[in-house]
This record gives C-alpha cells, structure tokens and sequence, in this order.
C-alpha cells in the first residue's frame, strides 16, 4: 500500500510539473513581446515552411532581410529562398540560425550577409539584438550554447532568455488581443521572410566616402564563429556565399577585411557597395533609410544575385513543378496585397459591380448624403450580409469567420473598426472601405458623390 502511494504521490509530482510547464510556456507566448515584419514573424514563418522545400536560405541582419526579395528570386528565376535572419544579429545567431535550418531544410546554397563580421566583438551584443534573435527561437543545446557565448556565464539575465517570460512577465498590462490571437494564427510568412516598404529615405544615400581610408578587424570569436558555419555549410553540402548589402558608413577597408576571410576559406563573396552603377541603384529613390534598401532597389539587387546564382550554382527551376508550391501562393498573395481592387472607378456602382467578381472581398458601404436616412452595409461577393439604418448613435457587432466588424455611429460620423483597426469614413455621399480575407488586409478606402 505504501509502494502505491508513493507511486501515486510521484504521479501527481510529475503531472503537477508537466502542467505548470505548459501553462507556463502558453503564457510565454502570450506575454512575449512580439516583433512584428522582424524576427518573430520571420521565424515562425521559418517553421511554417515543408520540410526541405527550401533552395537558397540567407541569413543574417536586417541587411539581409531588406536586400533579398524571395519572391523576385522565385518570379525571375524559380529559386525558392528564404530569408531567415533577425535585425543586427551578430554571427553566433547566425550560426545558430543555420543549425535550427539544417535541422528542417536541405538548402543547396546558403547566403551569408558580413555587414556583422567587422568589429563586432559576440561577447558585446546589446540586450535588444539578442531579444529580437533569440526570442522566438525553440529552447535547445545550441541556443544555450549561444546564449552563454554572448553572455559569459549563467544568472539571473541568462535564464530570462532561456524562460523569455521571466523578462515579459510585466507585459500583462500592454497585453491586448493580437498577442492572443497571434497564438493560434497562421504564421506562414508570405514574404518568405523579407521586409516589404515602398518607403523613400528622405534624403539621398550617400556613398561618396566610400573609398576613405580606415581600419577594422575581425574578432577571433567571429572568425572561430565564421568557421564553424563554414564547416556547417560543407557537412551539410551547402554552397557558403557571403554577399554585401549597399548602404551608407560601409568602406573599402571593411570589404578588403572580409574579402580576406572569404579568400582564405574560399569562399565567393559579393559586395554590392562595388556595385552601385552596375545595378544602377538609384541613391535618391532605392532606399528606405542609409542602411536598407526599399522594395525598388531590394528587386534591383535581388535580380543581380539571382543571376549570379543561375550562373554559379545549381539551382532547380521550382516554377517548373507540377503542383503548385508555397512561393506560387506566395506570389498570388503579393499580387492581392498591392491591388486597390475600386482603383480607377468613377461611380459607386462601378465599385460595387467589380468587388461583386470576387467573395474574399468584403465591403463596408456606408450611404450619409440623405441626413434623414443613414445606412451602413456589409457585402460580400455582390450580396448584402447586414445592413443597418441608423436612426440615432450606437454600436453594432458583425462577424465573418475570424473577421469582427464593428460599426458605430457618433452624433455626427460614422465609424468603421475592423479586427480592432479604425478606420474613417470620407465623408462623401457613399464610401467604402474594402478588406481582403485573403490578406487579412484593409487594401482600398474610397468615396463618391451622387451623380
């Protein structure tokens, strides 16, 4: 009787611990904070990719995530990459990065963005770029060994990474709805972990001191980080190739470093702050700041690397597959993204008849030139969902599947809040605003006034 109490007592121990760790790791997700188009939705888009479905895998910096357009790479060519990096991420996150890909993926080439190798010490990594890296990455041997690289020893800061709650713990007050949805979303990347913007810097890049005279080194640690990802890539059978990003406080002297390293191993290396006119990057228009590109120069870019690749490397043509893969959905998707589907119609009707084409769109219609009789509707695919006349203010709830539409009226405006977003009325005789369920997307607002 006593051996089965026992057993009963160490049952419940046990059940008790397992417990309190899946509370505490639900709860983690919960609190972390989340870094939205950066690491978090880069790498849990990463983990949403199929198994070994991935050609070309870069990594590196936010350089390395604003340079290389994927979905260029797959258009133009049919390479499948992606693009598996975190912002200033230091090169044992890039080698821990590589080793979570290999565990996944099979890549036949692996790019590697320097803009971290020069005189950058592992061991002096502000808090914040270790966040952004490690946060989201699963807990394993190799995150603590590369945790315990960039610290130096085991305390108090180093468990707050390993249990990330212990550091967002205090973040129930900030917690709103997204961090619970965001749990149980998908979290396909459909820019394969590249950042999109049209952004344009505000003032031109300037590379006119790029050839000034300088000093830099690199570290022992980055080279005995940097080898260990070379012998990575060569147990793996991926072609290493290290590639430059174009950006502002980048100088020769640091492309003769790394050059130098590449040389010594081998290894191809590309640096694109040589290459400006070749490309033809334009300083006043290809870059969203002095250090990233926008979508215009990343595609410029993008298009030289996928040549290079094309000529250097063999790479399968995945457009050529017989079934339809996640970079042709990919593609779709960017297309939906950046359609303003009422784009170029003069009238309501016109609007209407061309959203009627197509149920992933839904529609707020809101009618306000007759002040006695105001009407808001909800249409989907050319037929009316819900339809409210508002004789006096108030709030009105509408659902369609995980999309909550709320409608209010003030004494003198409508409002229109969709999956916790506001958005405006334009004040004209008939405004819409249309939101795509495909890209879970508000992608055109616009107003007409009564012929």
């Amino acid at each position: 009787m006593m051996h089965r109490n026992s057993f009963i007592f160490s049952f419940k121990i046990i059940l008790f611990i397992l417990l309190s760790a899946v509370c505490m790791g639900i709860a983690g997700r919960i609190l972390n904070a989340k870094f939205i188009n950066d690491s978090t939705t880069i790498v849990d888009g990463f983990y949403a990719e199929k198994k070994n479905d991935i050609d070309v895998l870069v990594v590196g910096s936010s350089n390395s995530f604003c340079t290389i357009d994927p979905l260029v790479l797959y258009e133009e060519y049919g390479i499948a990459a992606y693009d598996f990096g975190s912002s200033s991420q230091p090169l044992n996150l890039s080698l821990l990065y590589l080793k979570e890909a290999f565990k996944r993926q099979n890549p036949r080439v692996v790019a590697l963005e320097v803009n971290m190798i020069p005189a950058n010490s592992l061991t002096a990594i502000p808090e914040n770029r270790l966040r952004w890296g490690l946060t989201d990455i699963p807990l394993s041997i190799d995150k603590l060994t590369c945790l315990y690289q960039s610290l130096g020893k085991v305390d108090a800061e180093y468990m707050s990474y390993v249990f990330p709650i212990l550091r967002y713990h205090g973040r129930w007050k900030e917690v709103s709805k997204s961090d619970y949805t965001y749990l149980w979303k998908d979290k396909t990347n459909m820019g394969k972990g590249y950042l999109s913007t049209k952004e344009i810097a505000a003032e031109p890049v300037d590379f006119s001191d790029y050839g000034s005279e300088g000093e830099t080194w690199i570290e022992d640690d980055v080279v005995a980080c940097f080898e260990q990802i070379v012998r990575l890539c060569e147990q793996n059978g991926a072609k290493l190739v290290l590639f430059k990003s174009p950006r502002q406080q980048w100088y020769r002297y640091q492309t003769r470093a790394v050059a130098e390293l590449a040389d010594k191993y081998a290894i191809e290396y590309i640096d694109y702050n040589e290459r400006i006119s070749e490309i033809n990057l334009d300083v006043t228009a290809d870059f969203r700041d002095g250090e990233h590109l926008n979508d215009h120069g990343a595609a410029k870019v993008t298009r030289h690397f996928g040549n290079w690749l094309s000529n250097h490397c063999v790479l399968p043509d995945r457009r050529e597959d017989d079934n339809p893969n996640s970079w042709d959905e990919a593609l779709q998707y960017r297309v939906r993204e950046q359609t303003m589907p009422c784009e170029g119609t003069a009238d309501i009707t016109g609007c209407m008849e061309r959203l009627a084409k197509d149920d992933n769109y839904v529609a707020v219609v809101t009618y306000g030139a007759d002040k006695s009789r105001l009407h808001q509707w909800i249409y989907r695919g050319g037929e009316v969902l819900y339809h409210k006349e508002w004789k006096e203010p108030g709030v009105e709830h509408y659902r369609i599947n995980r999309t909550d539409i709320v409608l209010a009226r003030t004494e003198a405006t409508f409002q229109v809040m969709i999956n916790d977003i506001e958005y405006y009325e334009q004040g004209n005789d008939w405004s819409v605003i249309v939101y795509d369920t495909v890209t879970d997307a508000v992608v055109d607002v616009v107003s007409y006034v009564n012929e």
